[in-house]
């Protein structure tokens, strides 16, 4: 769990916000979190992690206000490759939903193999129960591309896509681990 927060840079400390502070209230979120049992509607966990930001998000607004500060940003990593974020400039309701997807391509050329991590980005709007890591599922699984400039321009026609229930694929990332480079989209 990572959080930002805005306020007046104090000229003695450098800091805007006391980090040891923050971390202390990080430190009691987290415990209090691991002990309440978040449920979401269906399998996909959309709402569970919207239970968890909304939990988080009026917690640390709390301690923030206390403190004059402003909560700017809240973000939920996992080590496999999937969180969810929230930033000032989204609507409280709305969440950034983030899923990994590993991709062995471009096999027909043995010279052109490469190892890519590719990051999808949902915009996922109020209520909605999409299962977003089988939707980056089904953007990859007709690719069929067959170099890295390929994948860049396949999948760069999904960005923008909107699903059904409003959400929306706002970032796209590319991590050729193989070569050793990244690009966004």
């Amino acid at each position: 769990m990572a959080a930002g927060f805005s306020k007046e840079i104090n000229p003695l400390s450098g800091m805007s916000v006391n980090l040891v502070l923050v971390d202390q209230w990080l430190a009691e979120l987290k415990k209090d979190l691991e002990q309440t049992v978040f449920q979401s509607k269906s399998e996909s966990l959309s709402h569970a992690f919207a239970e968890i930001m909304a939990v988080t998000r009026l917690n640390l607004i709390e301690h923030a206000e206390k403190e004059k500060a402003q909560l700017i940003s809240l973000e939920f990593k996992e080590e496999r490759g999937w969180g969810f974020a929230w930033n000032h400039d989204q609507s409280p309701e709305n969440l950034l939903i983030k899923h990994t997807h590993f991709l062995e391509g471009f096999l027909t050329d043995p010279s052109e193999a490469s190892l890519c991590k590719v990051e999808f980005v949902w915009l996922r709007t109020p209520d909605c129960e999409t299962d977003f890591a089988h939707e980056g599922f089904k953007v990859l699984k007709v690719l069929a591309a067959k170099n890295f400039q390929d994948l860049q321009t396949k999948l760069s026609l999904h960005k923008g896509g909107e699903l059904d229930s409003g959400s929306i694929l706002v970032e796209i990332h590319i991590h050729n681990l193989s070569r050793a480079f990244s690009i966004s989209l």
